[in-house]
This record gives C-alpha cells, sequence and structure tokens, in this order.
C-alpha cells in the first residue's frame, strides 16, 4: 500500500511517500506557503502525481495525548484538502510530536548547510511520521 505522508507547518509542508509495496520512505517536497499561493492546489497535484492509497498528517498531541490548537488546524487543513481536491482515500493522523527533532538528529553528521535547511528537516520528518505509522500497523 503506497502512503503519502505529510508534515505540516504554518510556514512549510514536508511530504514523504513509500513505494508501491510501502516498504521504502523517500522524502518527496517541500511546500513552502510563504512562497506557494495555493497550498492546497499544490498538494493535490502532488497527490495526483503520487496516487497515493492513503495519507499521512503527523498531529502534535498535548502530553496527556489531547487534542492541541496545532492538531485541531491539522485536521481542518486535511478536511479542506480532501473536499477540494475531491479525494475518495483515506487519511489517517498519528502523533508527531517528535519528528521534526528526530529529523533534526538524523542530519546532524551532515555538513552545516544541509544540517540548517528547513525544507530538508521537513521531509526527514515527513519520512518519520510514515516510519511511525507504519511501526504502529
Amino acid at each position: 500500500m503506497k502512503l503519502l505522508g505529510i508534515d505540516y507547518g504554518r510556514r512549510r509542508i514536508g511530504i514523504a511517500a513509500t513505494d508501491l509495496t510501502g516498504e521504502y520512505i523517500r522524502g518527496c517536497a517541500t511546500i513552502d506557503r510563504n512562497k506557494c499561493p495555493d497550498t492546497i492546489l499544490a498538494l493535490t497535484d502532488l497527490i495526483i502525481k503520487e496516487s497515493p492509497d492513503a495519507l499521512v498528517f503527523g498531529i502534535p498531541l498535548g502530553p496527556n495525548d489531547e487534542e492541541t490548537a496545532m492538531s485541531r488546524e491539522i485536521r481542518t487543513f486535511a478536511k479542506q484538502l480532501t473536499d477540494a481536491a475531491q479525494l475518495k482515500i483515506p487519511v489517517h493522523f498519528i502523533d508527531e510530536s517528535f519528528s521534526t527533532i528526530h529529523a533534526q538528529q538524523i542530519l546532524r553528521f551532515q555538513k552545516k548547510k544541509q544540517r540548517r535547511n528547513k525544507q530538508n528537516i521537513d521531509r526527514i520528518a515527513a519520512c518519520s511520521i510514515l516510519e511511525s505509522f507504519q511501526r504502529q500497523q
């Protein structure tokens, strides 16, 4: 089953995808929301191109696994995306509380310029979201 992982952020959205078997994960793209006038359209185009069987959004839960303002914002964005794109694929949500920290740890051995590249961090965070989702399945 092919999955598309989405690390939603107010500034950037990191996207990762699995292969058709769901075994291998790769970072696909990062959408800079300040440079992209229509984030929903850009993400819809990517979804059409990748044709995943399901979407996986990372949501930050509170310390007691409760909803936060950001997790509600992400759920609203996911609903807007599926409505606008008329997607008929399942949408899953998984706690992503430490995905960015995990991504930064992965990049710590890279060159300084790559470590500071926020787009790399967002793509790797999306990969981390997919990994977590696959472990729970």
